[in-house]
């Protein structure tokens, strides 16, 4: 006989829960929350389970690969569908919690996310690092252009070595500001140093991966932003069209649609933030920066004009994303086109 496992996870301990194909309860209990320690349960309790599903969260990915490392049928499932469905039970009990897991992955009613790789985990890591190091050089560098604007000092645009030497230049020894301004000149040296590490080893691995190199092609799109989309999508084949990467990413629109009414809102701004962000920046650097034609900024401009450059610009970013999953799926490069004559 099959059965059906839940369980829900918590820093310390897991609730497990194991059901029968007909619903009924066959082992309720606790386990630390460790690999070894789940899988001496299930195999104890749960011999023949055809399913063991868990909710998404921090800990979802490793579990997720120890257990199928033991050839476990463990699925993990959206948190939100979940919730939707276990907010209708009275008590909200970590026990009850996956009772409910276990019916769910029983019934077959769950979405199931799709957990990345861990070479795509473990460079999403570094993107992610990458990423917080270049906030912070940058709020040092506007902390210290304010507080040497109150004394009337300024300085043109610089970053980096550019602007720590610009500082030096301004703020002398003697000045009032110079204890203040020095440790974070120190610091952002530091930043800045460890964000260059990070930078030789993106441009590293978007030489040695072939898929990296095409994204590249498409205008707008850098080091940078290509090798973030390559390892926030991970398997292309995921997705059942190329339009679904939009949606994936949050920028398509909500809607609200009941009866007469049906209203489309702002973008859901769902999934990943960070590779949302790269692909707004990237179509600014199109609209912008580009000079070279082609069909796509024609068709932002043309967009722009029309409904404004802002909407215009989240538009393009899902173009973007859009065009980049094709060219992986496809193994081709952007196509420029040819522009028509007036």
């Amino acid at each position: 006989m099959k059965q059906y496992v839940g369980l829900d996870v918590s820093q310390k301990e897991t609730s497990v829960c194991v059901v029968s194909e007909t619903g009924q309860v066959i082992f309720e209990g606790k386990a630390k929350s460790d690999p070894g320690a789940l899988i001496a349960v299930i195999r104890k309790h749960a011999p023949h389970a055809a399913r063991i599903g868990f909710e998404t969260g921090s800990m979802a990915s490793w579990l997720w690969h120890e257990l199928r490392r033991v050839d476990l049928p463990v699925v993990c499932i959206d948190a939100r569908h979940a919730h939707a469905a276990l907010s209708v039970r009275m008590n909200k009990s970590d026990q009850n919690d996956a009772r409910g897991l276990a019916e769910l992955v029983r019934v077959g009613w769950y979405r199931e996310v799709k957990v990345k790789s861990e070479e795509s985990q473990r460079i999403r890591s570094m993107l992610v690092a990458r990423s917080r190091l270049v906030g912070i050089r940058r709020d040092i560098e506007n902390q210290v252009r304010s507080m040497i604007k109150e004394y009337g000092l300024l300085f043109r645009r610089a970053v980096g070595l550019q602007f720590r030497n610009e500082v030096d230049l301004l703020v002398g020894e003697g000045h009032q500001l110079r204890a203040v301004i020095e440790p974070l000149l120190l610091i952002h040296g530091q930043v800045c140093e460890q964000q260059s590490k990070f930078d030789d080893e993106v441009r590293r691995l978007a030489k040695s991966d072939e898929t990296t190199r095409r994204l590249m092609t498409v205008p707008g799109v850098g080091v940078v932003t290509a090798l973030t989309f390559r390892h926030t999508v991970d398997d292309p084949s995921r997705f059942h069209s190329a339009s679904s990467v939009g949606a994936y990413l949050g920028l398509t629109p909500r809607r609200n649609q009941s009866g007469e009414t049906d209203r489309n809102g702002r973008i859901s701004r769902w999934g990943d933030g960070l590779m949302r962000t790269y692909l707004f920046e990237a179509a600014t650097v199109l609209l912008y920066r580009t000079k070279k034609w082609s069909s796509l900024k024609a068709w932002g401009m043309k967009l722009a004009k029309r409904i404004g450059m802002k909407k215009a610009k989240v538009a393009i970013a899902r173009k973007i994303a859009v065009i980049l999953h094709c060219i992986w799926v496809d193994g081709t490069s952007f196509e420029w086109g040819a522009m028509k004559a007036a």
